[in-house]
């Protein structure tokens, strides 16, 4: 065996990363990262390790080392820090991204600490759904601020877009809903989904994703055929009344599924 032959057939790096090499590897992971944070605004350690692909955890701490993300101490303790773009990973990610969002996480101090084991369940549950290949690409309720607000319109906390290029929005339900306000939620997921002759449907199907079983029942009984649904109106002094109940969409159940998943 020649000199040549020994050199062609010594391993390299690249040979266990489908002829990528390490640093255009490492380059492809951050970028995945810092997009993923700028389109959630903030995530876990937990979270940013799955993003990355990696095995072993500290990879949001190096990114810290490195400059890339900023560490905030939470103020549950659970998790123990949010890991926020710092000025530098902000300005990488707004080079990179096709999209300019709004990004007032560069002042970590405004984070809604009392909404933040909501967010981190719907980048749960989304990371869950990457892995097992059930979507393509998400939008973030950022992302849809870009186009506002419609009146009557259902938003959800994240919607999925899956291989078949249906779309399904994700509802984050922590604490159980009463009365008008779950009345109104299960109207709006129904006037969502519906197609009508002058619109398609918003969305093809529903999540309901919570960590309660009892809020799961509750839901799901609130979504059977034919039950009672209460439509509610302002009246003339601006005090909320029923104005009518119609049965609930038979189909609607059928369109709506209901997942537990765990804290990160």
């Amino acid at each position: 065996m020649n000199e040549n032959t020994t050199k062609r057939t010594t391993p390299r790096a690249s040979d266990y990363l489908g002829g990528e090499s390490p640093r255009a590897r490492g380059e492809r992971k951050r970028r995945r990262v810092l997009n993923w944070v700028y389109r959630w605004g903030y995530s876990s350690a937990e979270i940013i390790r799955q993003v990355a692909g990696q095995q072993a955890k500290g990879y949001a701490n190096g990114l810290v080392e490195k400059g890339w993300l900023a560490q905030t101490k939470t103020e549950s303790g659970t998790p123990r820090f949010l890991y926020t773009l710092s000025q530098s990973g902000l300005q990488e990610s707004e080079r990179l991204s096709d999209d300019l969002l709004r990004y007032p996480e560069i002042d970590p101090y405004k984070i809604n600490q009392q909404q933040v084991r909501h967010y981190l369940l719907a980048q749960s549950a989304t990371t869950n759904a990457q892995a097992a290949n059930a979507i393509v690409d998400f939008l973030t309720e950022r992302q849809f601020d870009q186009a506002g607000d419609k009146p009557g319109e259902k938003r959800p906390d994240v919607l999925w877009l899956l291989p078949s290029g249906e779309k399904i929005g994700v509802e984050i339900e922590l604490s159980a809903k009463w009365d008008r306000r779950l009345n109104e939620f299960v109207f709006g997921v129904a006037r969502a989904l519906q197609r009508t002759t002058d619109k398609p449907a918003e969305y093809q199907r529903f999540a309901i994703v919570s960590d309660s079983p009892a809020i799961v029942r509750r839901y799901q009984a609130a979504m059977q055929p034919g039950s009672d649904l209460p439509i509610w109106i302002k009246n003339k002094r601006g005090h909320w009344q029923i104005e009518k109940v119609i049965p609930v969409p038979a189909w609607l159940i059928e369109r709506v599924d209901f997942h537990l998943i765990g804290d990160d």
